[in-house]
């Protein structure tokens, strides 16, 4: 009986390791996503600028930059996008129509100050 119950514990154990949880009902593969990231710096003086707001406009992304104004944006779809980035006391920074590939993920916006 012992035997029985360990083999059965053991196929419960096998099956659950080699499923992901993630059922797709019509089979679609996933979209290939990548990783962007960036810094943002002050226009004049070159410096990092910490807790700026940095979004990919059309899609629910948005990230804060760390102390050393960098961002990281993790599975975008490759395509064309408006990049913005917003911060108190600057004018907000735009890119428009970036192209965001597997050869082109790495951005960097300089802010202005505002007058």
């Amino acid at each position: 009986m012992k035997a029985i119950l360990s083999i059965l514990f053991f196929f419960t154990l096998a099956f659950s390791a080699f499923a992901d949880g993630k059922e797709d009902a019509d089979n679609t593969p996933k979209p290939v996503t990548i990783t962007v990231s960036g810094s943002v710096k002050d226009a004049v003086t070159g410096e990092s600028l910490v807790g700026v707001k940095v979004e990919i406009e059309g899609t629910l992304k948005e990230v804060y930059t760390d102390f050393d104004g960098n961002f990281l944006f993790e599975e975008v779809v490759p395509g064309e996008y408006n990049i913005s980035a917003s911060y108190i006391s600057y004018e907000k920074g735009k890119i428009e129509k970036q192209e965001i590939d597997i050869f082109t993920n790495e951005l960097k916006v300089a802010l202005k100050p505002a007058n």
